[in-house]
């Protein structure tokens, strides 16, 4: 068989990489190489583990002398995202990625490389079937789904890894000298309550707000965007401290974790003419406070037809209350990460249906205990406008550890073998990081891999200079820990 990196090194590693990428592994299609990792484990006499989530776990002992140190978990994640070019005819479903290399760099033709995760998988591969290290016992740890929703982590038994330190590979980026040092869990929130209507009557107006930023609440919540369905709701307010405003309808955002961009709306007033000169007057208030932050703001309204029904008087208000006081923002930057955001909730929908008006947030922390003040805060105003709250997603953050000794070490080496400063980041995103150590609160917890960018792209790519360093450095990793 043919290898595309043949020529480059590590080659027993580069091969494992190609290996996989021969075997189709988007999110939700992880059976074929869970099963592919687990037979080759088996076959090299490795403590093997698989569950029906498709996750895998190989362990082995540790190298001559080492046996009885406590473990290291290694831990990547095998599924990829399947993204290609329009005029690519790649199937995710069956075909192999087609790998080439150009410049220094391992990519694949038309489609994502899958370096995200693919480099941790192989690196795993690699240090379990050589026999040259020097090492403590190893877990390595090959979850599944990590891409929509850390499903395989969140699913993986307590009972399949005893480690308390843990390298996770599922990083890059262009500087491999950054590691993250925390991650923000998430609970998610879906508060809904039975829709009571009514005839319509009244004089009707439609309004549009559209043009914003929007963006994933995860890395936007703190740019000051506008949440539309906060300004509507806002809007609509207004409207109503001048004359009578009854909501017909209401729809904004599809996503937990998405700020909402757009959102469309039917009010009944009892006068037009007032109503138009209040939204008229906020609208021109909303759009002087955006300029800076959210430039695109624009709600186009004017009068509409009349729809067939709407909201019971009582639960507009109460609706339109209720979207008004929900937070949608920063809720408390981190005292020790300078410039990093500890606490944040989004609001992500909000939906008047037929039979029920729906509103959809998602609380987002570093630190579970506030996390769960948060969500315990939305939950009593859910109850005071009366809402029944259901709990959907709920996982774990990865508090920020100043006295790691993983990462003191991981400083060490980085000046050593790189001459470099250590460079620490927080994430407010979700990581599996978090999820593991929701698990063990215990465990001690780095990040790195090699240089790579345009992950989720059909740009994606990997440095293979960077692929052999960071293996290496891997290594060295290992054997220093062994010294302890």
């Amino acid at each position: 068989m043919k290898y595309v990196t043949e020529g480059y090194e590590p080659a027993d590693v580069l091969r494992f990489f190609e290996d996989i990428s021969r075997i189709p592994r988007g999110s939700g299609n992880e059976r074929a190489v869970a099963e592919y990792i687990y037979n080759w484990g088996k076959e090299l006499g490795l403590d093997a583990y698989k569950d029906e989530y498709n996750n895998v776990v190989l362990k082995k002992k540790g190298s001559a002398g080492c046996e009885d140190l406590p473990p290291i978990m290694l831990q990547g994640h095998t599924d990829i995202v399947c993204v290609k070019l329009p005029e690519s005819d790649h199937n995710f479903e069956t075909d192999p990625l087609p790998l080439y290399i150009e410049d220094g760099k391992l990519r694949s033709r038309g489609t994502t490389l899958g370096a995200d995760n693919g480099n941790a998988v192989a690196y795993m591969m690699g240090v379990l079937s050589r026999n040259d290290l020097v090492h403590p016992p190893l877990e390595c740890v090959f979850t599944s789904g990590e891409e929509i929703g850390l499903l395989g982590a969140e699913d993986l038994s307590k009972d399949a890894f005893t480690a308390k330190r843990m390298i996770n590979m599922d990083a890059g980026g262009m500087d491999q000298s950054v590691t993250t040092v925390s991650c923000a869990g998430g609970l998610e929130l879906v508060m809904t309550q039975k829709a009571v209507w009514q005839k319509a009557e009244g004089n009707f107006i439609s309004l549009f707000i559209h043009g914003l930023k929007g963006g994933h609440s995860a890395g936007a919540i703190d740019q000051g965007r506008g949440n539309a369905a906060k300004l509507m709701a806002r809007i609509i307010n207004h409207v109503s401290l001048s004359t009578k405003t009854v909501v017909a309808s209401f729809n904004g955002g599809d996503k937990m974790n998405a700020i909402i961009s757009d959102t469309k709306a039917v009010i009944s007033v009892r006068d037009a003419d007032t109503a138009m000169k209040e939204i008229e007057k906020t609208v021109a208030d909303i759009k002087e406070e955006l300029r800076v932050t959210d430039e695109g703001f624009v709600c186009e309204f004017g009068p509409c037809d009349a729809p067939e029904k709407m909201l019971d008087d009582v639960q507009s208000k109460r609706l339109v209350q209720f979207v008004l006081t929900v937070p949608a923002t920063v809720r408390d930057m981190s005292f020790e990460i300078k410039g990093h955001v500890l606490n944040s909730n989004n609001l992500g929908a909000v939906q008047v249906q037929d039979d029920e008006i729906k509103v959809w947030t998602l609380a987002r922390s570093g630190d579970d205990s506030r996390q769960d003040a948060m969500g315990e805060e939305i939950m009593a105003l859910a109850d005071v406008f009366g809402y029944d709250v259901k709990i959907g997603a709920n996982f774990k953050g990865w508090k920020y550890n100043p006295n790691s000794k993983m990462r003191e070490l991981h400083k060490k080496l980085m000046k050593e073998k790189f001459g470099v400063d250590l460079k620490v980041e927080a994430t407010h995103g979700g990581l599996e990081c978090g999820v593991f150590y929701g698990k063990e609160p215990e465990m001690d917890i780095i990040t790195f891999g090699p240089k790579g960018d345009g992950a989720h792209t059909p740009e994606e790519f990997v440095l293979l200079d960077s692929f052999k360093e960071m293996f290496e450095y891997l290594c060295c990793f290992l054997e220093e820990l062994t010294k302890e």
